[in-house]
C-alpha cells in the first residue's frame, strides 16, 4: 500500500499519448484536486474540480501555470507583480548569490545525484579500497563552494532524501593513503593514469579539474580528463572504454530500492544458502583477506579479489534475495558521489501553504491567499 501511493504509480488515462498534445485538451483526464479548463501557447489554466473528493479544503479557484523563455524572464515577471510564484527556474551563480538574502527565495534538495560511476571491470578500480580511497579523498565542500558556487549540497551518500543516520563518505586523507598502500599503490606508485570521461559542459569540467587536483594533491594520483559530447560519452561508456565517468540522474521516487535501481541497475542481488556477514562498524584497515565479501552490484561487476576484512564475523541463512540497500552502497563505493543538485524558487509572501520538496512538484491543493497580507517595513521581499 505504501510503494502504490508514490506518484509514480497514479493512474493515467489511454495510453499516455494526450499528455503529447500541443495544446493540451481540456478533456485530459484527471484525479486531482484541479482539472484543465484551458491550454494554449500562453500556459495552462486549472480549475478547482467538480468531482475532487475533498473539494471543500481546496481553497484556489483557479491557477495558470505560465511558461517562460529564460530564468531571467521569470524573475522579471516576478519582480513586476505578473505571477506569484516561480519554480524550476535555473538560475545562474550570481542570480543565486543576490536572491538569497530575500525572504521569498527558497533553496530545497532537489532529488538528484551528480555521481562518478566506476568501471569495477577494469583493474585496480576492481578492487574496492581502491574505489573507496578515491572517493574519501574528495573535499565535496571544497566543490560545491568552489566550483558550484555553493549552489550545490555535497553528497556523502546517494540518496539525498535518505535517512540522516547512516554511514557517509566523508573526506579522510590518511585513511585514503592507507587503502592505497593496502591495495599496493603506496603513495600511488605504479597506480595507472585514471582515465575519467565526463561530458562537453563547462561545468563538469572545471569540477573535473578540481577532483583531479584532490586526487593528485592527496594520492600521488594523475588523471586524464577525457570530454565527450553526449552521444560520444554515451558509446563510450557502452565499450566501456573509461575508468570513472560523470554521471547526473534525477531519482523518480523517493524509494530507497528505486532509487538505487535508477542509479546502479538491478536493486537486487542474488544469494542462496548460508554467507558469512562482516559487520561493517568494526572495519579494520590492515587484515587482509583473499576470499571476496559476497556482496555485489549485478550491473557493475562482481566484488574485489582482495577486500577489508572484520571482527565478529558471523553466519546466516539468507533468502532467495536480499534487497540491496544503500548501506550497500556504500559500502562497495561502485560509484562516487559528488553533490546533489537543489532547486529554486521565488514565493510571494501572500501565498501561504506553498511547499517546495525534492521532486520539485508543489501540492496545489494546500496552496491559500492571504488576502490581508500588508508588506512589512523590516521585509526582505522582492
Amino acid at each position: 500500500a505504501k510503494l502504490v501511493a508514490n506518484p509514480i504509480f497514479r493512474p493515467v488515462y489511454g495510453d499516455g499519448d494526450v499528455f503529447n498534445a500541443d495544446p493540451m485538451p481540456k478533456t485530459l483526464v484527471t484525479n486531482g484536486a484541479f482539472a484543465i479548463s484551458g491550454s494554449d501557447k500562453d500556459g495552462v489554466v486549472l480549475d478547482r474540480s467538480d468531482s475532487y473528493w475533498n473539494k471543500s479544503a481546496v481553497n484556489l479557484e483557479r491557477i495558470r501555470l505560465v511558461p517562460m523563455d529564460s530564468a531571467e524572464a521569470a524573475l522579471d515577471a516576478y519582480k513586476k507583480g505578473e505571477i506569484d510564484a516561480v519554480t524550476n527556474a535555473d538560475f545562474a551563480p550570481l542570480a543565486l548569490k543576490l536572491l538569497a538574502p530575500y525572504e521569498d527565495f527558497r533553496q530545497t534538495t532537489h532529488s538528484a545525484l551528480n555521481f562518478y560511476e566506476v568501471n569495477t571491470k577494469n583493474a585496480p578500480f576492481d578492487d574496492r579500497r581502491v574505489r573507496e580511497a578515491l572517493a574519501i579523498s574528495i573535499d565535496r565542500d571544497r566543490v560545491t563552494e568552489g566550483e558550484l558556487d555553493g549552489s550545490t549540497r555535497p553528497a556523502t551518500s546517494f540518496l539525498p532524501l535518505g535517512a540522516t543516520n547512516q554511514t557517509k563518505i566523508t573526506l579522510d586523507v590518511d585513511r585514503a593513503k592507507q587503502l592505497l598502500e593496502s591495495a599496493g599503490y603506496p603513495n600511488g606508485e605504479n597506480f595507472p593514469k585514471i582515465r575519467l570521461l565526463i561530458n562537453r559542459n563547462d561545468t563538469q569540467q572545471r569540477v573535473a579539474r578540481t577532483v583531479a587536483k584532490m586526487w593528485k594533491q592527496n594520492l600521488n594520483l594523475d588523471t586524464e580528463t577525457i570530454v565527450k559530447d553526449a552521444a560520444d560519452l554515451e558509446l563510450a561508456r557502452n565499450s566501456g572504454t573509461y575508468d570513472l565517468v560523470r554521471r547526473g540522474i534525477v531519482l523518480p521516487t523517493i524509494d530507497e530500492s528505486v532509487s538505487l535501481e535508477a542509479i546502479f541497475g538491478r536493486s537486487k542481488r542474488p544469494v542462496s544458502g548460508s554467507e558469512t556477514v562482516f559487520p561493517r562498524d568494526v572495519r579494520t584497515i590492515d587484515a587482509l583477506t583473499p576470499t571476496p565479501l559476497p556482496l555485489m552490484l549485478p550491473s557493475t561487476g562482481g566484488p574485489s579479489d582482495d577486500i577489508l576484512t572484520f571482527d565478529n564475523e558471523e553466519t546466516r541463512e539468507t533468502s532467495a534475495f536480499e534487497t540491496f540497500t544503500e548501506e550497500d552502497a556504500i559500502y562497495e563505493l561502485n560509484a562516487i558521489p559528488l553533490y546533489f543538485p537543489t532547486s529554486y524558487s521565488l514565493v510571494k509572501p501572500y501565498v501561504m501553504g506553498f511547499e517546495i520538496n525534492g521532486l520539485d512538484a508543489p501540492l496545489m491543493k494546500d496552496i491559500s491567499i492571504d488576502s490581508d497580507w500588508q508588506p512589512n517595513a523590516a521585509g526582505r521581499e522582492l
